[in-house]
């Protein structure tokens, strides 16, 4: 039980974080600070706290993977919103790209894990 909440906080924090300092510094990885990575982790810590308090109310909801990418990245948005001003575009849209690519993240990662786990297992 444990186990499996804390892998509802860690998924997303591990896909939201990544996502969040790539954008912040607009795809040029060599440009970030330590002032960028603690505003990413804040953020993927928000997006992981939200995502786990969401999935106490609708976990059967959990088990699709469009329906998780969706929550991921929505709460990713909220939480940009609240850590960080935008570095371009409008008021929101730093925030929505953010919460666009942690999606995108979400269902990659999801269709890697279950190839892979399918191989491994020789289902493939």
């Amino acid at each position: 039980m444990l186990s499996q909440k804390l892998k509802i906080f860690v998924t997303p924090f591990c896909e939201a974080a990544p996502a969040c300092l790539l954008v912040m510094v607009q795809g040029n990885i060599w440009l970030a600070t330590l002032d960028h990575l603690h505003k990413a982790v804040e953020t993927g810590l928000i997006t992981g706290a939200g995502v786990l308090i969401l999935s106490s109310f609708t976990h059967q909801w959990f088990r699709n993977k469009y329906f998780v990418a969706g929550i991921t990245g929505g709460m990713c948005f909220i939480a940009d919103l609240f850590v960080h001003p935008t570095h371009f575009g409008g008021y929101t849209t730093e925030a929505i790209v953010t919460g666009a690519l942690t999606g995108m993240i979400s269902l990659t990662l999801n269709f890697v894990a279950k190839k892979l786990f399918a191989h491994s297992r020789g289902n493939a």
